[in-house]
């Protein structure tokens, strides 16, 4: 058994790059085809066409920052609900 935490470790990084490089092509000609067009007075020159692989390691960063936080606040809401009338008769 020893070991095996990392290969589950490996395949889960594994898939994480492979959802990055997937999203990342429809992301990649939305973004530099809708910059150029419709952001150009706001964001600057160099942020109006990101080469690919570019967005690649964005999203793949953003997934493992997106773990991290859920690791340190599993629940921001708490919701119990108890039910106080258990065991009493009515009528």
């Amino acid at each position: 058994m020893f070991g095996f935490e990392y290969i589950i470790a490996l395949c889960k990084i594994a898939c994480n790059v492979a959802f990055a490089i997937v999203t990342a092509i429809p992301t990649y000609y939305c973004w530099n085809c809708i910059a150029p067009k419709y952001l150009a007075f706001c964001v600057p020159e160099l942020y109006q066409q990101f080469p690919y692989w570019h967005i690649v390691g964005i999203l793949f960063l953003f997934t493992v920052i997106g773990e991290q936080i859920q690791k340190l606040f599993p629940t921001l809401v708490d919701i119990n609900c108890e039910n106080k009338n258990i065991g009493k008769k009515y009528g």
